[in-house]
């Protein structure tokens, strides 16, 4: 049998099986440089909910490369069991394709995944890869549920509680094993406030039947105790338990007066803002100390240019009513240009806008020290990043 092949898994696969393939007659050595590889793909569609194997009656799955559309063969003894054999293999991870599986009441998964191989291993001619289905079903309503809070096991009453979406997750369940996602989808966010019992009741009419969501407990004041979420809760609904308990903790982040940011609208790292839009949320009331002093200033720009005709004038910085919500957007006297497929030449490439200088008081302290805003830290007790990326990269 010939030596094992070593292939970087489909992108979208937490892991996979690899097997011996190829012809048991061809040569032994396999020529280091021999990248005429294929890989067989098989795996097994379940139902989201209940865990079990989808029936074949109405199952299919299907794998599109350009305009060929290749369906996937279903075991007939094993329901849910699919094969698709000799898929072409990247050696320069520069290869995507779509795959579909659908049902009859089900939700379809559409997803996007790569099948790679890693050229300084490259043995065999086949590889072998896992990939299984998770179809939630159509019409099954989610339940309600329920977030309690509390601080030293006493329920607390008027905590805001945010569903935020993480559409990055969408499709975690008890068997995240092999499991192709399907593309990034989207839900909205939603928040509610605890009663007298310290309960947030989230209807499950808005709710999204597999979508995931990071539960948050927005910093708070509780008998003149500065609260905050000590660790994120992510669920997801339908396969998480319906009732949700976070137990809340002193937090001081930093030692600038109990003033650090809350929620930062760039907290993920990858996401693109095209507008170069900064949002962030303190945990204190301020007020902006002489605007003029925030700067912002581009990287990896080819088209886009900031307005600097004057101390400030690259960015306006505005402060909500309660003095607890700052906006800081970029002044383009040149707008950012994204990549279309044939501008490569003027296309801004992975550009980012960083925000500095951004001076502030407290509007409830007794202390008349400034505040460098992008030098406060976040809840976890990291410095706030002044990053927002604008454009992707090609």
């Amino acid at each position: 049998m010939n030596v094992m092949l070593k292939t970087a898994g489909l992108s979208v696969l937490a892991s996979g099986l690899i097997a011996c393939g190829g012809d048991e007659n061809q040569d032994a050595a396999v020529p280091q440089n021999y990248h005429n590889i294929t890989t067989h793909l098989q795996g097994t569609v379940f139902d989201a909910v209940t865990g079990a194997r989808i029936s074949n009656e109405s199952l299919k799955v299907l794998l599109v490369q350009g305009d060929k559309y290749r369906t996937a063969k279903l075991n007939k003894e094993y329901a849910g069991d699919y094969f698709i054999q000799d898929i072409p293999t990247s050696t320069e991870n520069n290869v995507t394709f779509r795959m579909e599986a659908t049902a009859t009441g089900y939700q379809p998964v559409i997803a996007s995944v790569d099948f790679n191989a890693d050229t300084n291993n490259l043995q065999d001619k086949n590889a072998w890869r896992m990939g299984n289905f998770y179809l939630y079903p159509l019409g099954v309503s989610a339940a309600d549920m329920t977030v309690t809070v509390t601080y030293n096991g006493e329920k607390i009453e008027g905590a805001a509680v945010q569903l935020q979406p993480n559409t990055n997750g969408n499709t975690l369940t008890a068997d995240s094993i092999n499991v192709i996602a399907p593309n990034n989808g989207f839900q909205g966010a939603i928040t509610a406030t605890t009663d007298v019992e310290g309960n947030a009741v989230f209807s499950g009419d808005a709710l999204v039947l597999g979508g995931r969501y990071q539960v948050q407990i927005l910093p708070m004041s509780y008998k003149g105790i500065e609260l905050g979420q000590p660790t994120a809760v992510n669920v997801n609904i339908g396969t998480s338990t319906i009732h949700q308990r976070v137990a809340m903790v002193d937090i001081v982040p930093g030692n600038n007066d109990g003033l650090y940011v809350a929620q930062a609208s760039n907290e993920d790292d990858n996401a693109i803002n095209s507008n170069g839009t900064l949002t962030l949320k303190l945990s204190r009331p301020v007020s902006i100390v002489n605007e003029s002093f925030a700067s912002a200033a581009l990287t990896n720009a080819t088209t886009a240019v900031l307005d600097t005709n004057s101390q400030g004038s690259e960015v306006t910085v505005t402060l909500s009513a309660d003095g607890l919500t700052l906006t800081l957007q970029p002044n383009f006297i040149t707008n950012p240009v994204n990549f279309n497929g044939n501008n490569s030449g003027t296309a801004d490439n992975a550009m980012y806008i960083t925000y500095s200088n951004l001076f502030v008081r407290l509007q409830d302290g007794d202390t008349t020290e400034l505040y460098n805003v992008l030098s406060l830290v976040d809840t976890s007790g990291l410095t706030v990043s002044g990053r927002v990326n604008v454009t992707v990269a090609f």
